[in-house]
C-alpha cells in the first residue's frame, strides 16, 4: 500500500537543462500513473514559478541544473510544507557546487582528482603542469561548460567557456581510463555499477542525451575480473554519497585510472530518468522495472 496517492512531478524550469527534465519528467509521470499513483503534471516557468495541485502529499522531483539541484526547489518545498523526493536543501547546494562537495570528500578520505578553483576576481593562472587538464563550472550540470584541455592554446578558450556558466572554474587533472558511475537509492542502497562508453572523444552533452550519439553502457560487475575494483568503487561511492548527505538518490561518477586508481567526481543528486538514462538502466540490471524505482523513490520523499 502507497504512503502517498496524490503527487505533483515537477520538470520544466528556468536553468540549461530545461528540455532534459522534462523529458525525465514526462517518463516518471506515466511510471508514477502505471504504479497506481494519482501523478499530476507541474511544469516550472522559465522564472522557476509553480503552483501545486491541490491535494498534493508528496513531490517527485524531476528537476536537474540550477535551482532543480542546489536547494532552491527543495527550500521552497520545505517552506510549504510538502516531502519531496531526494536530498535536503543543504545535502543538494552541496553536491552541485563542485567547489564544497571537493572538500567535503577530501574531508571524509574520499579520493578526487588534483585541482583546484579559480575564483571570479582571480586572473587564470598557467595551467598544472602536465596537460590535459579538464576545466568546468562548478555548478553546472549534464556536462554543461566542460572543456578537455589538451594544447596550450586551449587554455584560455576553456577559461571563458567555463566563465560563460560560473564566475569560479574549477581545474582538474584529466584521468585516463574508464568511466564508471554508481545509481544510489535510499540511505544507501548502491545499484550495479555502469560502465560509460562513448563513441565521441568523452562523455559531453551530446553523448549523454542525444539518439545518435551511439554510447555503450555495459555492466562490469558481470566480468569477475572486476570483482575488487569493484568492491572499491563501491565503497567509495558511498562514502561520497553519505559526505554529502545524500538521501532519497544519487549517482556518483567516477573515473577509473588504468592502473586501478579511482577518482570521484561528482554526486548527481537528481540524476536523469530519461529513455536515456544510466538510473534506469541500472535498476532494470537489479530487477527493479521503472515503475517499481519511481515508486520507491517517491515512498521516501520527506522534508528537510
Amino acid at each position: 500500500m502507497h504512503r502517498f496517492h496524490t503527487v505533483a512531478v515537477l520538470m520544466g524550469g528556468g536553468s540549461s537543462e530545461r528540455e532534459i527534465s522534462l523529458a525525465s519528467g514526462a517518463a516518471v509521470l506515466a511510471a508514477l500513473r502505471e504504479a497506481g499513483y494519482d501523478a499530476r503534471r507541474v511544469v516550472l516557468d522559465e522564472a522557476n514559478r509553480f503552483e501545486l495541485p491541490e491535494g498534493t502529499e508528496a513531490a517527485f522531483l524531476a528537476l536537474h541544473g540550477a535551482y532543480g539541484e542546489d536547494g532552491g526547489v527543495q527550500a521552497e518545498l520545505d517552506r510549504r510544507g510538502v516531502p519531496y523526493t531526494g536530498s535536503d536543501a543543504a545535502s543538494s547546494r552541496a553536491s552541485f557546487d563542485k567547489i564544497l562537495s571537493r572538500a567535503l570528500f577530501e574531508r571524509a578520505g574520499v579520493p578526487v582528482p588534483p585541482g583546484y578553483a579559480i575564483g571570479p576576481d582571480d586572473p587564470a593562472p598557467a595551467p598544472l603542469a602536465a596537460l590535459p587538464l579538464v576545466v568546468k563550472p562548478p555548478r553546472q550540470g549534464s556536462s554543461v561548460g566542460v572543456s578537455i584541455v589538451r594544447r596550450p592554446e586551449e587554455w584560455a578558450p576553456a577559461i571563458a567557456e567555463a566563465r560563460r556558466h560560473d564566475p569560479d572554474v574549477i581545474v582538474e587533472r584529466y584521468i585516463p581510463g574508464r568511466e564508471w558511475t554508481v545509481p544510489i537509492i535510499g540511505e544507501g542502497t548502491a545499484l550495479p555499477i555502469v560502465e560509460v562508453r562513448p563513441r565521441t572523444e568523452w562523455y559531453d552533452w551530446r553523448a549523454k542525451y542525444s539518439d545518435d550519439a551511439g554510447t555503450d553502457y555495459v555492466f562490469p560487475e558481470d566480468d569477475p575480473a572486476n570483482a575488487e575494483l569493484a568492491a572499491r568503487v563501491r565503497e567509495a561511492s558511498l562514502r561520497a554519497y553519505r559526505a554529502v548527505g545524500g538521501r532519497g538518490l544519487g549517482r556518483i561518477d567516477l573515473r577509473v585510472a588504468p592502473d586501478g586508481g579511482i577518482f570521484v567526481l561528482e554526486n548527481n543528486s537528481l540524476p536523469g530518468c530519461t529513455s536515456h538514462s544510466i538510473l534506469p538502466k541500472s535498476a532494470a540490471k537489479a530487477g527493479i522495472p521503472f515503475p517499481e524505482l519511481c515508486s520507491r523513490i517517491l515512498e521516501g520523499a520527506a522534508c528537510g
